[in-house]
């Protein structure tokens, strides 16, 4: 679906001026497309409006003689021609110097192909904003380019409209001659705005007072209102203006953007002229949450690990075991008890009346809900029939054996 196009255009000889010397066209193509021109000529009174015809017919009839394959370069020899046509005029009407600007629009649906020569002006405006303008073919936007000027102070500058490129005009401007076409065409979306004018507009409208001029008005009336504000604001020369609509007759309202709505392309939770604090590098592990405080318990002393290391006895309390060390010192204590016990049981004398031998009885002692029970050291009674009895010797191994409940 082609994208509908509203175009109009104007022009006015203004409130200074007893000649119009501007020229524009509109024509329409056999294959649809659109040619928008506007062309202001110089050279005083006939010369000037004899070159911006003879310039505005040339490009109309070479461009709709060729064919869109390459539109830049069709439009780049459309120049060249209406340049060699409007220097013809020259010769024929003897006036020399006389010459013209042109800027052209080539509209093939949602592409504008643009090229101008001089100081002629193309706008596009969308949503209210200025996104495309031409440059200025003139000594002051040289200066600018270079920085020897500032835009204010070109503004009033004596050399503002001394051109250094035009089609026809004097030798000098014919040496540095050369036509600017942009290689890609302009997008058109619906609802954009492409002005065409001569300076006699924008010397008296500012390129940002523009569109709030024309916005929310009828693409005829919005013409119409531009040319009016020029000749309030002095109309010292011819006003010329073509506009084009995309999509719709109406010239859009400017879209207002609040400050605020622009944060939505910062990251999340910044202010808007806030610095951007540092990235954290990613962690390679998810940290661990942190564990709560807990209470240090005092150590138990350290005792030597025995070579087959004991299991520790249930105290029959829940919850809490017998430290190894209490078991080691208690083994020892019942260990000593038991020697002393068996070496007491060694003095003692038999009963003469029992003539069997004597067996040492063992002693047992309880320990924290246990038993540990010392092995008695065995004596053997004298043989029967014999006298007095004799002192028994010592155990073969020599020490006591301790059993632990629950051991192994």
């Amino acid at each position: 679906m082609s994208l509908p196009l509203y175009i109009h255009g104007s022009s006015d000889v203004g409130r200074q001026r007893s000649q119009n010397e501007d020229s524009y066209r509109i024509g329409a193509q056999p294959d649809g497309s659109r040619l928008l021109v506007v062309c202001d000529g110089m050279g005083g009174h006939e010369a000037g409006e004899v070159a911006s015809q003879v310039a505005s017919d040339r490009l109309v009839e070479v461009l709709s003689a060729s064919t869109p394959d390459n539109p830049p370069r069709a439009l780049y020899e459309a120049f060249v021609a209406a340049n060699q046509a409007v220097l013809e005029a020259v010769g024929t009407r003897g006036a020399p110097g006389m010459g013209t600007t042109g800027v052209l629009a080539w509209v093939m649906g949602s592409r504008c192909y643009v090229g101008w020569v001089g100081d002629s002006r193309l706008y596009q405006f969308r949503e209210g904003g200025l996104i495309e303008r031409t440059r200025d073919h003139t000594r002051v936007a040289q200066m600018i380019a270079h920085g020897i000027l500032t835009a204010e102070e070109a503004r009033n500058h004596p050399d503002s409209h001394v051109l250094v490129q035009a089609l026809g005009g004097s030798p000098g401007v014919q040496k540095s001659f050369k036509p600017e076409v942009w290689t890609e065409p302009l997008e058109l979306r619906s609802g954009d705005v492409v002005l065409l004018c001569s300076d006699g507009l924008y010397d008296f409208i500012e390129d940002h007072e523009l569109y709030p001029l024309i916005e929310g008005r009828d693409y005829q009336d919005a013409v119409t209102r531009l040319i009016q504000t020029a000749n309030e604001r002095g109309g010292a020369d011819n006003i010329t203006v073509i506009l084009l609509v995309a999509g719709q007759p109406e010239v859009p309202r400017a879209v207002k953007v609040p400050r605020e709505a622009r944060r939505e392309t910062l990251p999340d939770g910044m202010p808007l002229l806030a610095p951007a604090p540092p990235v954290p590098a990613a962690p390679e592990e998810p940290a661990a949450p942190a564990p709560a405080p807990r209470r240090r318990e005092p150590m138990a002393p350290v005792m030597p690990t025995p070579a087959a290391p004991a299991e520790a006895v249930s105290s029959g309390k829940a919850g809490r075991r017998v430290p190894l060390w209490w078991l080691l010192a208690t083994g020892i204590l019942t260990m000593g008890v038991g020697i002393a016990l068996g070496l007491g049981a060694g003095h003692t004398p038999p009963e003469p009346s029992t003539p069997a031998p004597v067996q040492g009885t063992s002693s047992a002692v309880a320990v924290d809900g246990g038993t540990e029970q010392d092995a008695g050291v065995a004596r053997s009674g004298p043989p029967e029939g014999m006298g007095t009895p004799h002192t028994p010797a010592p155990a073969p191994n020599g020490s006591p054996q301790v059993t632990e409940s629950g051991g192994k």
